[in-house]
């Protein structure tokens, strides 16, 4: 396909619009530092079910969501596992669920101590303040007055189940933490989230709708990257495919304003950027884009036809995710609708006395967790134990030089055993709480895994045929100062000039928890170093 001759050029161009890129438009569009443009693959139509708060498990899998797939998984009893990830402007802050959670401050000072120096928690903090509208002020070191709204679910007409499970963690001796945000995490309480009155608040609407009459900025949909741009040893644009947009739906709303670009163009076309080219695809895209670009690990990408420009190893390695899976309790009453977004409350806690910081989150979901089960039992209630510090590690790699092929995934759940054990002891948690005095009069049988799965290698056997994903892939491009790390501690991309990655993908560790609200921070921290100077 023949390439555009002439390249349009902006100061800055921003690959991805999801919830790092959102927030890095937005920054330096009002900075009046220059132009910027958004490329996004996904399409302006944005689906009822991305705004309506409750609605939220409609999209998986549906024509915004890219679908991939994971390669068999060992430790999964060889089944693959499907990888959400938002193919909208948005991205994933369309597809997810909603809960606002920093992540524990052990967990920036681990960056920090790895090799990421300026992120520690200390380093850090402002800027989750400076991201963050919370509506409740529930320690000095809460966000108000940023773009993301951030709400209190137990203020807003809570499911009446998620209180029950609150007196159950009570009852068993947890203790009610106000704000997992706040200087203690450890207990349970309700979720704060980016939903207001039932409707989502993600970075498309905080950050993307706010600007979109901006002259600095242009959206440009229906862009997909191919590959990176060089001159020498400098990033100077992206090449992308423009491709027509997917049919508009039936129910929803179409994003419009001065900055979106409606031009019906389609084919290979180049974009040049004066100043720098920002990555945020995300964990899995990234890297994609890298290796495509002739970045990364020299015998893979000879082996898919690439030419090596720079070689770095560690590009698509250390891909790791939190993994979950669900106990299902069918009630004897109707279970009231949602309000908010399913997931109201939690509990974090630790496998083991003495660790500093959560291993395990126990969220607490009103709905059935599994589809198939939902259709048989619709009134029944979830716990999902979580391991939120997994040990196990994957990779992302190139299936082809073909830009537009889906990458090879591999999350590698399970491959350590350690969190086989702790996804064990969630199940066995989460049945405990079931079994309290709090829910006693509510509960009717349990669904998943059933009466008969009793025992650790019975309990291990049903987390190898039913974990998933949490859907918190992360670090393939991680960021640090070892021969192995990606981008350094300002996110420039080793050995490159004039561009960053700035997503879920250069965090050395996941965060213990869901990880939305540490991207937007990573974004937000991206912008000060483009802004402030630092060599790109």
């Amino acid at each position: 396909m023949a390439v555009a001759t002439e390249a349009s050029e902006f100061d800055y161009v921003v690959i991805g619009a999801g919830a790092a890129g959102s927030v890095l438009a937005r920054r330096l569009t009002e900075s009046g530092a220059g132009s910027v443009l958004l490329l996004e693959a996904g399409g302006t139509w944005i689906p009822t079910g991305v705004d309506a708060a409750p609605l939220w498990y409609t999209l998986l899998g549906s024509g915004i969501d890219w679908n991939y797939e994971s390669v068999p998984q060992p430790g999964l009893s060889g089944r693959t596992t499907r990888e959400p990830r938002g193919k909208i402007v948005g991205g994933s802050s369309d597809l997810y669920i909603m809960m606002h959670i920093r992540g524990h401050r052990a967990d920036f000072d681990d960056w920090a101590y790895q090799g990421a120096a300026g992120w520690s928690y200390a380093d850090c903090l402002p800027y989750f303040q400076r991201l963050e509208n919370q509506e409740d002020k529930t320690w000095e070191g809460t966000g108000t007055g940023g773009p993301q709204v951030v709400t209190n679910a137990g203020a807003h007409d809570p499911n009446p189940y998620s209180r029950a499970f609150l007196d159950a963690c009570a009852e068993l001796g947890y203790p009610s933490v106000p704000d997992f945000n706040g200087p203690a995490m450890l207990g349970a309480g309700w979720h704060h989230i980016n939903a207001e009155g039932g409707r989502r608040r993600g970075a498309l609407h905080c950050y993307v709708e706010p600007m979109l009459d901006h002259e600095r900025l242009t959206l440009r949909p229906n862009a997909r990257a191919t590959r990176l741009l060089f001159e020498g040893d400098r990033c100077t644009g992206v090449e992308y495919l423009r491709q027509a947009p997917a049919p508009s739906g039936s129910d929803g709303r179409r994003l419009a304003g001065r900055a979106v670009d409606t031009s019906a163009e389609t084919g290979l076309r180049q974009v040049r950027a004066r100043r720098e080219v920002l990555l945020c695809g995300g964990a899995i895209e990234s890297p994609k884009l890298l290796m495509l670009s002739g970045i990364g690990d020299p015998g893979h990408l000879r082996e898919t036809g690439v030419e090596v420009r720079l070689p770095l190893p560690g590009v698509g390695a250390n891909f790791h995710n939190h993994v979950l899976t669900g106990v299902i309790q069918e009630t004897r009453r109707p279970v009231p609708p949602g309000a908010n977004n399913l997931s109201e409350a939690a509990l974090f806690t630790v496998s083991e006395s003495g660790m500093v910081a959560p291993d395990i989150q126990i969220a607490f979901v009103h709905v059935p967790f599994d589809i198939i089960v939902g259709r048989r039992h619709p009134n029944a209630v979830s716990i999902l134990p979580g391991v939120v510090r997994p040990a196990s590690r994957g990779w992302v790699r190139l299936a082809s030089a073909d830009p537009l092929a889906p990458p090879l995934v591999n999350p590698n759940y399970l491959g350590d055993r350690a969190d086989l054990d702790r996804l064990v002891q969630g199940v066995e948690l989460a049945r405990e709480i079931f079994a309290t005095r709090a829910f006693a009069k509510d509960l009717a049988r349990e669904l998943l895994p059933g009466p008969d799965v009793a025992g650790r290698e019975a309990l291990a056997a049903f987390a190898r045929e039913h974990a998933d994903t949490y859907h918190h892939q992360a670090g393939s491009c991680r960021m640090g100062i070892d021969d192995d790390a990606v981008v350094d501690p300002r996110l420039r991309v080793r050995g490159v000039r004039g561009l960053r990655v700035a997503d879920a993908s250069v965090m050395p560790a996941v965060t213990s928890g869901n990880t939305h609200a540490a991207v937007q921070m990573i974004a937000e921290r991206c912008a000060d170093f483009v802004l402030g100077g630092f060599d790109g």
